[in-house]
């Protein structure tokens, strides 16, 4: 890391200002730092003052390039190693997102439940997720009612969890932001948590969704006597295999999140009455604990319904 000044000549390349040159002094910090080198794409914020005169300052990186590069990249190892099904997991990708953008962020900015928003966004994107790679059938619908009632589940146990402990989406970063800016609006900021850990939990508990679900028919395809209730045991067999890798994975994603945060707690060396009782802390479990209840339940949920759809007279995977 560079600390010092530097001083730059920069032609704006864009907007109101191009073609213009001008020289600016770039102050290096250990917050504010962005070392320029010659010929580097770099963004700056072009004003003019109440004096009439213009005045740029060095605003940050261009990433613009790196991102769609980095996107590509993985569109394409997806399309190379997943071939068909690779294609189906990008146009389902690109559905959550547009899902995420234009449907349940403009619900919750109008002053909607995000509660609601997030369980509505997660049933529509695991449908259309579910479908796409596995075809509409009984094995899908059997994964998605085990999916969607497993989010719902996690987000009904933070809820819960949430009042006993007296946290809501107040306590989490950036809430004060969001309190000032949602004035107008009403923005429900206190349920923000719990719809995020909804949507947080979703990629998870898909996947487990949609293993049991996939097993429980297969099993189905290599022996049709079984009874439901012998399905039923195969797909907990599998279940608790999967439980036993899968539990740690919401908690350590939410824990990685937040790992600056935890080693400063740690150098400030609290005192344990202290430690235990902090927001963040309860934060975090309430976040990890929870989606990670909703992952275990949709095992029994799933498989009971594909079990159930399998053995059902006339229905097929």
């Amino acid at each position: 890391m560079l600390i010092g000044r530097q001083y730059l000549e920069v032609e704006i390349t864009g907007g109101e200002y191009k073609g213009k040159i001008f020289q600016i002094q770039n102050s290096m910090s250990r917050f504010f730092n962005f070392h320029a080198e010659e010929g580097m794409d770099m963004l700056f914020s072009v004003r003019k003052e109440s004096n009439g005169t213009i005045r740029a300052e060095m605003y940050g990186y261009n990433r613009e390039g790196f991102v769609y590069g980095l996107i590509a990249l993985f569109f394409a190892v997806l399309i190379i190693i997943g071939r068909k099904k690779g294609l189906y997991s990008i146009l389902s990708l690109v559905f959550t997102v547009v899902i995420i953008v234009f449907f349940m962020v403009p619900r919750i900015t109008e002053g909607r439940s995000p509660i609601i928003a997030s369980i509505i966004t997660a049933a529509l994107t695991t449908a259309v997720t579910i479908s796409m790679v596995s075809g509409v059938n009984a094995k899908s619908l059997a994964a998605v009612i085990g999916i969607v009632l497993g989010v719902a589940t996690a987000g009904g146990v933070s809820m819960i969890a949430g009042r006993i402990a007296h946290i809501s989406g107040l306590h989490t970063q950036h809430a004060s932001e969001m309190i000032y800016l949602s004035q107008e609006i009403g923005i429900r900021v206190p349920e923000l948590l719990f719809a995020g850990i909804i949507i947080a939990s979703l990629g998870a508990v898909m996947d487990v969704g949609m293993s049991i679900a996939s097993s429980v028919f297969e099993v189905y395809s290599v022996d049709r006597r079984l009874s439901l209730a012998e399905l039923y045991r195969s797909g907990m067999n599998v279940g608790r295999d999967i439980i036993g890798t899968m539990s740690n994975t919401l908690i350590l994603a939410f824990a990685g999140s937040s790992l600056n945060t935890l080693i400063i707690i740690v150098l400030y060396k609290l005192p344990y009455i202290r430690f235990i009782n902090l927001d963040l802390l309860g934060v975090e479990l309430i976040q990890g604990i929870s989606g990670s209840i909703g992952l275990v339940l949709t095992v029994p949920i799933t498989a009971l319904c594909a079990a159930f759809l399998v053995t059902k007279k006339g229905v097929k995977g």
